[in-house]
């Protein structure tokens, strides 16, 4: 599908260096938008931007080092981008972590760790970009929530729980932002084939068997959702998850 409303976009995507995140910009890119690449590790961002502007002079002022669980650095993020490339436009709170632990066993450091890049990340980077989007009078932002924030598994309860807060975020932000023309939808992936998880080959079958498709997913495959979902193809939906797991959820045991 051609989508519309992408052109010369001004796209934020956090964990934008790998997986899900990179897949989103490379399609961002190839519709006409520029996305910009916001992740916290520095080598891999910057062999991202490379690849993504591929050709591009300069590309790496299409890439951020940010932290997206600190507040500052999110809100000095913004102001940066705004000076370098205009105001948000569109955004993609992509960025997260899993670390499972049992809860007995579960840390406070850990704990935290993934509530504040999962659920605070994302809080942090919609409220930047909403802010400019609602003065802009339009936008639409893409934020990753996961099946794991509506269905339970041992030793993600850190995990579990940010990703449902992502989810109950975006339909409140949907309502906040509406009446300025800005649209907030979430993703809700199953196991997708990243390098880690190609990597274990007993997820790998364990997964696919159980799933209605009888495989895993692809990055590119959340990516093209992510464009649609920002695009004027969905200019009236907002406030909506898309589970996209291979009917992984759909089975009863």
């Amino acid at each position: 599908m051609n989508v519309t409303g992408l052109e010369a976009a001004i796209v934020p995507v956090t964990g934008g260096a790998s997986g899900i995140g990179l897949a989103i910009c490379r399609k961002l890119r190839a519709a006409g938008a520029f996305p910009i690449l916001v992740d916290v590790n520095a080598d891999s961002l910057e062999t991202a931007v490379a690849e993504v502007y591929a050709g591009e002079e300069n590309p790496g002022r299409f890439g951020y080092v940010v932290d997206v669980a600190d507040s500052k650095a999110v809100d000095a993020f913004f102001t940066k981008l705004k000076e370098d490339h205009g105001p948000a436009t569109h955004a993609v709170a992509n960025a997260g972590i899993v670390r499972p632990v049992a809860a007995n066993e579960q840390s406070d450091e850990n704990w935290l760790s993934v509530i504040n890049v999962n659920l605070n990340g994302a809080f942090f980077f919609c409220r930047g970009a909403g802010r400019q989007m609602v003065e802009g009078g339009r936008g639409a932002i893409v934020n990753m929530g996961s099946i794991g924030g509506m269905f339970a598994r041992e030793g993600r309860s850190a995990y579990g729980a940010s990703k449902a807060g992502v989810m109950q975020m975006t339909r409140t932000l949907a309502l906040e932002y509406g009446p300025s023309n800005v649209r907030v939808n979430a993703i809700a992936p199953g196991l997708i084939m990243t390098p880690i998880q190609a990597a274990n080959a007993a997820t790998v079958s364990e997964t696919s068997s159980r799933s209605a498709l009888k495989r895993m997913g692809t990055p590119e495959e959340i990516a093209d959702i992510a464009v649609y979902l920002l695009s004027d193809q969905s200019s009236f939906v907002t406030g909506a998850t898309v589970v996209a797991d291979g009917g992984l959820s759909i089975r009863y045991n």
